[in-house]
């Protein structure tokens, strides 16, 4: 996976994690901002999973930073290496093992998936290579996101399910290195992916 991408793009992207705390749909264990009552999400057998929503994401310096007049940015690499590592990590998750069909078109057994990042706070400059003037630099985590993520009727279009906030990247002290860095988002997109196949594998009793 390293491969497909770039030193700068895989920095950015450890930036980036949905951390859903635990959840299960009707005792939806994702904690919502906003649940809709009644929803049978039994229903629901199939997953429809929507690019990665990075259309309208801002990088937002940290405090200690504001005093820096360079500009932080991302660029459609950059952008288009997250949507990748997302989609993969939804499908192996999701669908292997005995698991939930993705789809590309809506259902009335398909459940639409849409997550956005609104904004990224990295705790160092992107392109910081774990050394400042030949020190290592070790942070908790990689930063912080804003994300949004909205769980649909996929043929009605119906809101079920919405989460929004701000969610820490990483949770140990380690150098702020490409290879950490990725680890983290790896790790943090697979425990959102898994806990939302648990909750589909509890409303189907399995």
């Amino acid at each position: 996976m390293k491969s497909v991408f770039s030193h700068r793009a895989k920095l950015l992207i450890a930036l980036i994690a949905i951390c859903f705390s635990s959840a299960a749909f009707g005792d939806v264990q994702i904690e919502p901002t906003w649940v809709k009552d009644g929803v049978n999400w039994s229903q629901y057998s199939k997953f429809l999973v929507k690019p990665l929503n990075v259309d309208d994401v801002k990088i937002v310096k940290p405090p200690w930073a504001q005093d820096d007049t360079s500009e932080w940015t991302l660029d459609i690499q950059d952008l288009e290496s997250m949507q990748a590592l997302f989609r993969d990590v939804m499908r192996e998750v999701l669908s292997g093992n005995g698991g939930y069909p993705l789809v590309y078109a809506d259902g009335k057994d398909v459940l639409e998936v849409e997550v956005e990042f609104l904004n990224i706070m990295p705790w160092l400059k992107p392109g910081t290579a774990g050394e400042i003037e030949g020190h290592e630099v070790k942070t908790l985590g990689s930063g912080e996101i804003t994300a949004r993520v909205e769980l649909r009727d996929s043929q009605t279009r119906e809101l079920l399910l919405l989460i929004e906030g701000d969610k820490a990247v990483g949770e140990q002290y380690k150098q702020f290195t490409v290879d950490n860095n990725i680890s983290n988002v790896q790790y943090m997109f697979t425990r959102f992916a898994t806990r939302l196949r648990n909750s589909m594998d509890r409303v189907h009793g399995k």
